[in-house]
């Protein structure tokens, strides 16, 4: 159809839908449009009447059903003045329907709307538009894309960056961490220490509250994750019960939650109602209100840290909930303590890992590197990581900037996003800082074994410190002969090796640089052997055939 017929056609049922003489006409760019599986698609509905506060007044319900019956359910949401918005993104080729159901049914320009969508199968390179959205795999263990291929989880806490970034600078901060291997980045929505406006000015709600938001700046924000997305990332977005000041009515909380599901419900995101917040009710009203938005996307808490206790208390308060389909856990900062971090990164992990029925355990935020003098350096980012990946964590979130306690405005380095040139943290210096390039390692070193199968098998180290900061952790795949095991500074690793079905070959991998030192000849199988690595700091210990 000539694109000038179809801008006639939309100027008469606008005008038509205006003066209410008769129903909407079908939908030109429901019908004609052709998207491919996985990617954002939507349709725009112009409201036949006003509301006061159209974000709050007016809810829109749409039900998509697609080949073989299948179905998604969702809500529209309000974009400005008259504008609302209903996305998707389709899993399966083929003729899918939709239909809306408005709660001012006399509204016809939201009520009843319907319309087609041809959907063409994605042959693209790109892995998320090709396997789908993320899901947990069949055993509870870790996540997976739709087709049930392995997601590896190398997050970064960006959680002021689409606050704090202009267009350009997002792209940058995209392609490094693209480059480095990164797999999810995490955000927050607007928390009010991240400043008043975005970078253009712009407020996330009109009023001081959350009662209705404006939709420039989440305009802004979907632009950022929509990018994300295209270049392959997964966008964590935290902080839903609170998306500016902690803590609003959990009327409006629930509907900011349901509001950005729905903006959101085309992308490839995971939400947090929670973002380092105590445990509360807040939480889990917010998390049912999400779950009823959405079957599709995975929905999990980010909890604080009750840095004092044995055990991970704010995590195990959310673990079982229905509406939470990982376990996403804080082993935290802890004032720069490298003893109560290495300790929760690896008996919070464990004590997560054996918890039943059991769910993916991914440590989404550590101690970062803020190239600090007696903590919060390179090292500590980097051996809280494999602490936690041997220990049964199936991902890890790394950070870079300084989260010491009272620290000045202008600092935070790539998290909240400095944006001073002449400052130590400034976002381009961070981006650059080694402990970066050593989660690339990790993630390389990852990427290449199968890690999904790797369990905790601690008990076969024979020689544990007594100093927790000092403490190995080895985690090995049943019924077969390979293992790893994480050294932090240590002369050698006692291993009991009759847990092995036949003699190994082992080998040294250097956290630090990401290269190999090969061990010569091979290992028997009978008793313990003692492996010492084959320099100063932190070593990885690979046993195999």
């Amino acid at each position: 159809m000539p694109a000038r017929t179809i801008l006639r056609r939309s100027i008469l049922a606008w005008l038509l839908l205006a003066i209410g003489a008769v129903a909407p006409l079908p939908s030109i760019a429901a019908e004609s449009s052709a998207p491919h599986t996985w990617q954002r698609w939507e349709h725009t509905l112009i409201s036949a009447a006003e509301y006061a506060n159209p974000y709050a007044d007016v809810t829109v319900q749409v039900k998509y059903t697609g080949p073989d019956g299948r179905s998604l359910r969702t809500f529209g949401f309000w974009d400005g003045g008259q504008t609302f918005r209903i996305r998707c993104a389709f899993p399966v080729p083929g003729k899918w329907q939709w239909e809306t159901e408005c709660s001012d049914s006399a509204n016809r320009g939201l009520h009843q709307q319907r319309g087609n969508v041809n959907v063409l199968a994605y042959a693209g390179g790109s892995p998320l538009y090709r396997r789908g959205f993320l899901q947990v795999s069949a055993n509870h263990r870790y996540l997976t894309y739709g087709d049930g291929t392995p997601y590896l989880w190398l997050g970064d806490t960006a959680w002021a960056v689409p606050h704090r970034a202009t267009d350009e600078e997002w792209e940058a901060y995209l392609a490094d961490r693209v480059a480095k291997g990164f797999s999810v980045i995490q955000v927050g929505t607007a928390p009010a220490w991240a400043g008043p406006a975005d970078r253009s000015g712009e407020k996330a709600f009109r009023e001081a509250d959350c009662a209705q938001w404006n939709p420039t700046y989440w305009q802004s924000f979907e632009r950022k994750i929509q990018r994300a997305n295209e270049k392959g990332l997964v966008v964590f977005a935290v902080g839903l019960m609170e998306p500016t000041r902690r803590y609003p009515p959990s009327e409006q909380a629930c509907l900011f939650g349901r509001n950005l599901v729905a903006r959101l419900f085309g992308n490839f995101v995971i939400f947090s109602p929670s973002f380092d917040s105590r445990p509360m009710p807040l939480a889990h009203e917010v998390g049912h209100a999400v779950r009823a938005a959405t079957t599709v996307h995975l929905v999990t808490q980010h909890p604080g840290t009750p840095s004092k206790s044995p055990l991970p208390e704010y995590a195990l308060y959310y673990v079982d909930q229905p509406y939470v389909d990982f376990s996403g856990l804080q082993t935290g900062h802890n004032g720069g303590d490298r003893m109560r971090s290495a300790h929760h990164a690896i008996e919070w992990v464990l004590h997560l890992y054996h918890h039943t029925p059991p769910k993916p355990v991914i440590n989404i935020e550590a101690m970062y590197d803020g190239q600090g003098v007696k903590a919060w350096q390179a090292v500590d980012a980097r051996g809280l990581a494999w602490r936690s990946w041997l220990s049964g964590a199936m991902g890890y979130t790394y950070g870079a900037g300084d989260v010491a306690p009272k620290i000045p405005i202008g600092s935070g380095g790539v998290w909240r996003w400095v944006t001073d040139p002449a400052k130590y943290d400034y976002w381009e210096k961070a981006l650059q800082w080694e402990s970066a390039f050593q989660m690339q390692h990790l993630r390389d070193f990852m990427a290449a074994i199968r890690w999904w199968e790797l369990e905790p098998a601690h008990e076969l180290i024979r020689n544990q410190p007594e100093d927790v900061t000092r403490r190995m952790v080895l985690a090995r795949v049943p019924g077969r002969d390979f293992a790893v095991a994480y050294l932090p500074n240590n002369d050698g690793i006692d291993v009991d090796v009759s847990a092995f079905s036949s003699p190994l070959v082992a080998r040294w991998f250097d956290p630090v640089h990401g290269r190999t030192v090969a061990v010569p000849g091979n290992v028997g199988n009978r008793g313990v052997h003692r492996f010492v690595p084959p320099g100063e700091g932190d070593w990885v210990l690979v046993l195999g055939k």
